[in-house]
C-alpha cells in the first residue's frame, strides 16, 4: 500500500502567529538601541540602515508562502519547493538575519567615513553634537575615532573628502562641549587624537582651530588633565599628556602651541598660581624636546615666553596697585607673591638646568650660544626669548615701589647666570645689550630708567657680597 503525500499533513513549525510576534520583537530591538547605534545607522546609505526590515518582511512573506502551500496543492511546485517545512526553514534564517544585520551596521563603526558619506557623516556628526546632551556628545567621539585616521589622512590629501575632513577637524574638536569632555573626561580619546595627529602629520592648515582649542582648555580648565597630573590626581596618572603634545617635535611644529588661538591675551588674567605651573611644565618640555631634536621652531617656545612674561607683569600691577592703596601686598596676595617667584624660578634657576645633562643637539647648542638679540620675535633662539623674559622681568618689578621686597626675586632671576654659566650659554649677553641699551637711552631722554631700579638692587647685592663677575 503506498502513501499518498498531500501538503495539508505536513505539520506546521512557524505558523502566521510565530512569524508576526519574530517580526515585532525584530522591531522591538530596533526601539531598544543605544545613541551610538542610532548615530552609526543616520550615517549608513538607505539599504543599510533598512536591511533588517526588508529581511524581516521577507520572513514574514516565505511563513505565508508556506501555509498557503500547505493549504492548497500546486501541482507544478518540485521538491523541495512544495514541502512547506521549506519555506519555514529559510523564513527562520531571514528572521535570524534580521536583527544580526541590524546589530553588524549598527556596531561596526569603523570605514563609516569615505568617498561617499564624507559629507553626511560631517553633517550627522555637527547634528548630534549640537545636541549638547553628554550621551550624544560621547557616542559622536565613539564613530569620530574609529574614523578619526581616515579623517586626518583625507584632511592631508586634494580631493572631495578634504573639505570634510578639514571642517570635522575644525568644527567639530572646536566645539565647547567636545572640548570639555575630552580634555576633563575621556583621556583614552584625547591620547588617541594626538597619537594619530601626530602619526599623519597634520597641520594647523588642515585642523583649523581644533587641536588649538582643545590644548587651550587644557592650559585654562582647572579641571582639565594638565592639572590633574600636575597635581597628581585622578585619572591622568595612568598616561602622561604632556609626553603626548610637548614632547613631540611634530605637535610643537605643525602647531604654535603658545600662540593665538591656543593662549589668548583676554584670558591670562584668570590663569592663577596652578595655571603658571601648568604653563612653565609645557615650556619645560617643549625646551627639552627643542635642545634634544633641533626640529621646533624656536619661535613657538617664545611665544610660550612672552605670555609668562606677560603673566609677570599683570601680577606686578597688581601689587603696585595695591601697594599705593596702602595694603600691605606681602600678606593679602601672598598668592600673586608666590608666583611671581615661581616664575622666577623657571627663568633664573630651572631654565639653565634643562636637558644639561641629556645628549642635544649640536647644531641647536652652537646656534643658541650665538645669540644675537633679547627678543620674542627671534626665529633663530629660545636664548634671545629668555633674554627677552629676564629684561621684561627686570622692567616690571620696577612698578613695585619696596624694593625690599623684591631683593630676593632680583637674586634669584640672574642665578643662572651667575652660578650655571657652564649649563646654558648665549643669553646673557643679550640680556646685558638690551638692559644697558634702555638704560643709556633713558639716560638721553632724561626719564629715571625704571629697569635700572631693579638692576641697581642686583647690582647692589653683588657689590656687597664680592660677587662682582664682571656685574659691576
Amino acid at each position: 500500500m503506498h502513501m499518498i503525500y498531500s501538503p495539508s499533513d505536513t505539520p506546521v513549525y512557524l505558523d502566521l502567529g510565530g512569524a508576526l510576534a519574530a517580526f515585532g520583537l525584530i522591531f522591538a530591538v530596533y526601539q531598544l538601541r543605544t545613541p551610538s547605534w542610532d548615530l552609526v545607522l543616520q550615517i549608513r546609505s538607505f539599504w543599510q540602515r533598512n536591511i533588517f526590515a526588508f529581511l524581516g518582511a521577507i520572513g514574514l512573506l516565505l511563513t505565508l508562502v508556506g501555509i498557503f502551500i500547505s493549504q492548497f496543492s500546486i501541482c507544478f511546485l518540485r521538491f523541495p519547493f512544495d514541502v512547506p517545512l521549506t519555506y519555514e526553514i529559510v523564513a527562520y534564517l531571514f528572521f535570524i538575519a534580521s536583527p544580526l544585520s541590524l546589530i553588524y551596521f549598527s556596531t561596526t563603526r569603523k570605514g563609516l567615513f569615505n568617498e561617499k558619506t564624507a559629507r553626511k557623516f560631517y553633517e550627522v556628526m555637527v547634528w548630534e553634537i549640537a545636541r549638547t546632551n553628554n550621551d550624544a556628545i560621547n557616542a559622536a567621539l565613539e564613530v569620530l575615532l574609529y574614523n578619526f585616521r581616515s579623517i586626518c589622512q583625507a584632511s592631508r590629501k586634494n580631493g572631495k573628502m578634504n573639505q570634510w575632513a578639514s571642517a570635522m577637524l575644525n568644527v567639530i574638536l572646536s566645539d565647547e562641549s567636545v572640548v570639555k569632555i575630552l580634555t576633563t573626561k575621556r583621556l583614552d580619546a584625547l591620547q588617541a587624537i594626538f597619537a594619530i595627529v601626530e602619526e599623519c602629520d597634520v597641520t594647523r592648515n588642515e585642523s583649523g582651530i581644533g587641536i588649538p582649542k582643545i590644548v587651550q582648555n587644557l592650559f585654562y580648565d582647572k579641571e582639565s588633565f594638565f592639572y590633574k597630573q600636575l597635581n597628581g590626581a585622578g585619572l591622568a596618572l595612568s598616561s602622561d599628556i604632556y609626553k603626548s603634545i610637548f614632547d613631540s617635535p611634530v605637535m610643537l611644529t605643525n602647531f604654535d602651541l603658545f600662540g593665538y588661538p591656543t593662549l589668548e591675551y583676554s584670558m591670562r588674567k584668570n590663569v592663577g598660581i596652578s595655571g603658571v605651573s601648568v604653563l612653565i611644565e609645557a615650556l619645560s618640555r617643549s625646551i627639552k624636546t627643542y635642545l634634544k631634536t633641533g626640529d621646533v621652531p624656536p619661535r613657538h617656545i617664545n611665544n610660550g615666553l612672552s605670555h609668562l612674561r606677560e603673566i609677570f607683569g599683570d601680577i606686578c600691577l597688581t601689587i603696585s596697585t595695591e601697594e599705593k592703596r596702602g595694603v600691605d601686598t606681602k600678606y593679602s596676595l601672598k598668592v600673586e607673591w608666590q608666583t611671581l617667584q615661581n616664575i622666577v624660578h623657571f627663568l633664573g634657576h630651572e631654565y639653565p638646568f634643562l636637558a644639561y645633562q641629556e645628549e642635544l643637539s649640536q647644531a641647536v647648542a652652537e646656534r643658541e650660544k650665538k645669540a644675537q638679540e633679547a627678543s620674542f620675535r627671534s626665529d633663530s633662539t629660545i636664548n634671545s626669548g629668555i633674554a627677552a623674559a629676564l629684561y621684561k622681568a627686570f622692567e616690571e618689578l620696577s612698578y613695585i615701589e619696596k624694593t625690599t621686597d623684591i631683593y630676593k626675586l632680583v637674586v634669584d632671576l640672574l642665578e643662572g647666570m651667575r652660578d650655571a654659566s657652564d649649563r646654558k650659554e648665549g643669553y646673557r649677553q643679550p640680556f646685558e645689550n638690551r638692559m644697558w641699551k634702555q638704560i643709556s637711552v633713558n639716560i638721553a631722554k632724561r626719564h629715571y630708567p625704571a629697569a635700572l631700579k631693579t638692576y641697581l638692587v642686583f647690582i647692589g647685592y653683588c657689590a656687597a657680597s664680592g660677587q662682582n663677575q664682571g656685574w659691576v
